[in-house]
């Protein structure tokens, strides 16, 4: 599978690596989180257990579905020379009613806006693309990931 062009890699031996730290603020259960990219964001969740100060962390996993997607059907619809001048993604997801509430179902619906002709063929190719080969974020939702935990003392 090729690389997009626009992604810096860090390659440790084989593997690629990309890390994020979610600390906790003390108060409720709010956490900061911090990409190894210098950006940031917040998690939180409605009282009781929170103040409702920030995303929902099933919210922010759709949302980063939703960018990931996003941002790859630009890239690849200005590629196809395609004229498009909005997109919006919506993203929903169907969860499990007993905890831990895994999702079972997610709908990505792309809403486009349009300067002119477009075409519908190359259009589809786009979004298939920008889905099922660039976004890394819908290949672990859809194929599932080994996810391992551990911890270590605090110093």
């Amino acid at each position: 599978m090729a690389t997009p062009p626009y992604v810096a890699t860090s390659i440790y031996g084989s593997k690629v690596l990309a890390k994020a730290i979610a600390r906790w603020d003390g108060d409720k259960v709010r956490f900061d989180i911090e990409s190894a990219s210098g950006h940031s964001a917040a998690i939180d969740e409605p009282p009781i257990f929170g103040d409702d100060t920030a995303m929902r962390p099933t919210e922010m996993l759709l949302a980063a579905l939703g960018g990931c997607t996003g941002l790859n059907a630009v890239l690849l619809l200005k590629k196809f020379k395609q004229p498009i001048k909005s997109l919006e993604v919506e993203v929903e997801g169907e969860q499990d009613k007993e905890w831990p509430r895994a999702f079972l179902k997610i709908d990505i619906t792309f809403h486009l806006g349009w300067d002119g002709k477009h075409d519908k063929e190359s259009v589809e190719r786009a979004l298939d693309l920008a889905c099922n080969r660039y976004c890394p974020i819908h290949a672990t939702l859809s194929r599932g990931t080994k996810i391992q935990h551990h911890h270590k003392e605090a110093h």
